[in-house]
């Protein structure tokens, strides 16, 4: 970790996964789990984390929160949006149409495939 050089570990907390120091109790250094997708709102450097509500909800947010005020409950996918330009587009899922991507700015849909994904796992 940044603090004192021991690896970084994926945990669950009740607001979600975070990576926190492997020697814990002894250093207790921890940072939020990154999708590796950058903040879609203008002139903000955070990263999109995946966050859960009290109810246990899970959403989308930036990692510079309070700063910067994104957040989504569908999984934003760093990909622009071929009709208005939007720097993002948002995966949903319904019984009747299955996996598709649609842009919060246009509302317009596209069609999903594992290719058009760009996050990192």
């Amino acid at each position: 970790s940044d603090l004192c050089e021991s690896p970084l570990v994926v945990k669950v907390g009740r607001y979600g996964r975070f990576l926190a120091c492997s020697n814990y109790p002894k250093c207790k250094f921890t940072k939020p789990f990154t999708l590796g997708i950058p903040c879609p709102k203008e002139g903000c450097v955070g990263e999109i984390v995946e966050r859960r509500t009290k109810r246990g909800k899970v959403f989308y947010g930036c990692s510079r929160y309070p700063e910067c005020d994104f957040a989504s409950w569908h999984k934003p996918l760093f990909k622009k949006c071929a009709n208005c330009g939007n720097p993002y587009l948002e995966e949903h899922y319904t019984k009747s149409k299955g996996n598709f991507l649609k842009c919060p700015n246009c509302k317009v849909e596209f069609a999903f495939s594992p290719e058009t994904e760009t996050t990192l796992k």
